[in-house]
């Protein structure tokens, strides 16, 4: 079997040519996704990577907000509802968004890729998983700074295991976990900006 770039049809007087291009080198983020979704496959392994991927769905950040609502005080009300809001915020943004306008195929369309579980049949860029979870994990971060490392570090596991499962490109994860940021730092400062006008307030 012989690898081919794209292919081109030229007609010309009359005549028709068929024109196959060289393959193109393979981009660092093609490389990186082979690299990642290359690593071992196993039963077990493959079940643990889905249990972190599925926390990254918006679900699981509101989940985890409203638990810190209903027991964290005060405090935990504000960065359960920071949580919760960049959680959602995040997923809309880039589901409802985002991927329409860049309509980018997942990593399985046209190519060889190891895909565990469900094939999404939505658009690959960028990652709303992703995107939820650096949302969630940074607006967390905000009331919680100790807990910073281990949010950061689910997060990224989160990113990873995207790729891994055969459902998106390392950039994908890359530009959904900035998003994320960005999303997470504003609903932190939103609801800790509600909180100085609430205490301004005169008694």
């Amino acid at each position: 079997m012989i690898e081919a770039g794209p292919v081109a049809v030229h007609v010309d007087s009359g005549q028709v040519a068929v024109v196959v291009a060289p393959p193109a080198p393979a981009g660092i983020d093609r490389r990186l996704f082979h690299l990642i979704n290359g690593l071992p496959h196993t039963t077990t392994s493959d079940r643990y990577v889905s249990v972190i991927s599925d926390l990254g769905e918006g679900l699981g950040w509101v989940a985890g907000g409203a638990a810190l609502m209903m027991l964290g005080g005060p405090k935990g009300r504000r960065a359960g509802l920071a949580t919760a809001f960049a959680s959602l915020a995040a997923t809309y943004v880039v589901q409802e968004r985002i991927k329409p306008l860049f309509r980018r195929v997942r990593p399985f369309v046209n190519r060889e890729a190891r895909v565990v579980g469900i094939r999404p049949p939505d658009h690959s860029f960028p990652s709303g998983h992703t995107a939820s979870s650096f949302a969630g994990a940074t607006a967390l971060a905000f009331f919680y700074p100790k807990a910073a490392p281990l949010l950061y570090a689910l997060a990224t596991g989160v990113g990873a295991s995207r790729v891994h499962l055969g459902v998106h490109f390392p950039s994908d994860a890359t530009v959904g976990g900035l998003m994320g940021i960005g999303i997470g730092t504003f609903s932190a400062w939103l609801f800790k900006k509600r909180r100085r006008r609430a205490a301004s307030r005169p008694a």
